[in-house]
């Protein structure tokens, strides 16, 4: 015979046997104590939402519920391993940046460091606070007190700076340098030794 929709008393006298027989199921009594919440959380929600449900067997119904959190559970636990292990076979196949590289760039940041050190103060404050801090031409106008055409004129000419040291180190840098070990510049272009 089917009653009507069950109390909350009636749902928490099972509360400890659902705990331990999720506990038992799970291995894990701190998951076991999320899903039992879970569970009581997703039928209030329904009983919330049908308020004509009927119920024949609140017990059996709690567990259906649980049951299938657990389900949904182990799925996510399986995804996360799969993705996991799979970064880890990525990671596995990259190599390091070759070293030549590496002391390439390294002198690639100095270059650049000692470009904008050459800057007139102002010209590099305001480069720096575009595009470094991300602040507008209008807030940088405001923060220091100078027109937004300033503002436009030391960006410009700050920008043709650094294009011009890019340039020039574009032009003397080597061509062979490769960022990843085992790849050089006739492979990387699809060119083979014969």
């Amino acid at each position: 015979m089917l009653s009507s929709a069950p109390s909350i008393a009636d749902l928490l006298v099972h509360y400890r046997e659902l705990r331990r027989f999720l506990a038992r199921k799970l291995g894990n009594p701190v998951d076991a104590e999320d899903i039992a919440q879970s569970t009581y959380e997703q039928l209030l929600l329904t009983l919330q939402r049908k308020l004509d449900v009927s119920v024949e067997s609140p017990r059996a119904l709690l567990f259906r519920i649980a049951h299938n959190l657990c389900v949904d559970h182990y799925r996510r636990q399986q995804t996360s391993r799969n993705w996991a292990g799979q970064q880890a076979a990525t990671a596995a196949g990259q190599t390091a940046p070759a070293a030549d590289y590496l002391v390439a760039q390294r002198q690639i940041l100095e270059l650049v460091v000692a470009q904008l050190l050459r800057l007139p103060p102002a010209r590099r404050h305001v480069f720096l606070l575009f595009r470094a801090y991300g602040m507008s031409r209008a807030e940088i106008a405001a923060h220091l007190g100078i027109g937004e055409s300033t503002v436009a004129k030391h960006v410009v000419r700050a920008t043709l700076d650094c294009a011009r040291i890019f340039a020039e180190l574009r032009a003397s840098m080597p061509e062979h340098i490769e960022p990843w070990n085992g790849l050089s510049a006739e492979y990387s272009t699809g060119q083979e030794n014969g």
